[in-house]
């Protein structure tokens, strides 16, 4: 085993989603690790966290954007060379195209971490992912249901929470639900907004709320604002945000709706309902049973039923023993499931490990 390792992240962006926020948890746990030299390379800048990781890694690197998509194959090869990595970890399929070559050149440890998802990948982009799986030193999964999806074993490493971020919270009498996701083909809105204006017409809830950005998010604002306008000074959409902890301490429900296409790896914003104290409601798929026992720690809803939406929360609104014990169930998942200390001493054990194989 190395005195001494150098990490190199390749990521293609820092945005608001689950995946950078998982990165920036590695990066800061690893900071703390004599033993450990970090560096990221990614390829958009001033992103949401490209500050707070610029602040924690030894070297980094925002590659201007591309006018082609040719142009970091040739600038990552000066950067990979000016660190010196042992070990090359990627993010997505984009990093790993761009790193696979310089990787084998210069004889470095390839990880590829872009399995984050049950679905995401279609048609050529499927066979290209696995292109790039199939010739990685060790594949890292953030659930058994994309290692399945896509064919291959690996190592996995769940999402890591760090609960410290959510500490027990008081709530007030509102009752209030959120949904922390960006507007993609990836999420299901419409479900969530269905059972969001049922809930609002029947006075279950008091306010409804949507974190994220994206493509489709005038689509939302514009329905709600000419078709439900009644409901439009209780329907708030945030946008993005670095203040999720202090939204969700507002809430008492946390849903994320998924599609059955698309599928769902593990979702951080679901296991930060749970660390939140929120009752976290989930459509059934991908690796969402990985993080669910339904009814123990949270609920598991099928693709597209708004309904069982309505019905879970009118049922479970004014049972506070019932919330409760669901809550401290899921905190207690997140505590020895997907902590951030267990999982960084796990995957220092595959850094070392991989490092001594030749």
């Amino acid at each position: 085993m190395k005195d001494n390792i150098n990490i190199l992240f390749i990521s293609d962006g820092l945005s608001t989603g689950g995946k950078e926020r998982q990165l920036a948890e590695i990066i800061k746990s690893l900071n703390k690790k004599e033993n450990y030299r970090t560096g990221i390379i990614t390829f958009n800048r001033e992103q949401h966290f490209s500050e707070y990781i610029k602040s924690n890694v030894h070297y980094f690197k925002e590659l201007k954007k591309r006018p082609t998509r040719l142009e970091p194959f040739f600038s990552i090869w000066i950067h990979i060379r000016r660190f010196k990595p042992d070990i090359i970890h990627t993010w997505d399929s984009l990093s790993s195209m761009y790193t696979y070559l310089p990787a084998r050149i210069f004889t470095i440890k390839f990880i590829d971490g872009s399995v984050r998802d049950a679905g995401i990948e279609k048609g050529w982009q499927f066979f290209l992912k696995r292109f790039f799986l199939k010739r990685a030193d060790l594949i890292i999964s953030n659930s058994e249901a994309g290692l399945t999806h896509y064919g291959f074993s690996g190592e996995v490493l769940y999402n890591a929470i760090d609960i410290k971020r959510f500490p027990i919270q008081t709530r007030g009498k509102e009752i209030n639900l959120i949904m922390v996701a960006n507007f993609t083909v990836y999420k299901d809105h419409s479900t969530f907004i269905r059972a969001g204006l049922a809930l609002l017409k029947d006075g279950i809830v008091d306010n409804v709320y949507l974190a994220g950005d994206g493509p489709h998010k005038q689509n939302y604002v514009d329905l709600i604002n000419s078709t439900y306008s009644i409901y439009s000074d209780r329907i708030f959409f945030l946008g993005s945000i670095s203040n999720v902890e202090e939204n969700l301490a507002k809430c008492t429900f946390g849903v994320l709706c998924s599609t059955l296409e698309y599928a769902e790896g593990i979702s951080n914003s679901v296991l930060e309902y749970m660390a939140a104290g929120l009752i976290a409601i989930s459509t059934d798929v991908g690796g969402m049973k990985e993080v669910i026992e339904d009814g123990v720690n949270g609920f598991l809803i099928p693709p597209g039923d708004s309904d069982m939406i309505v019905k879970i929360i009118t049922k479970l609104r004014l049972d506070r023993n019932t919330c409760n014990t669901i809550t401290e169930n899921a905190r207690r998942t997140i505590s020895e499931k997907f902590s951030c200390e267990g999982n960084i001493n796990k995957l220092m054990s595959i850094y070392s490990g991989l490092c001594t194989k030749k």
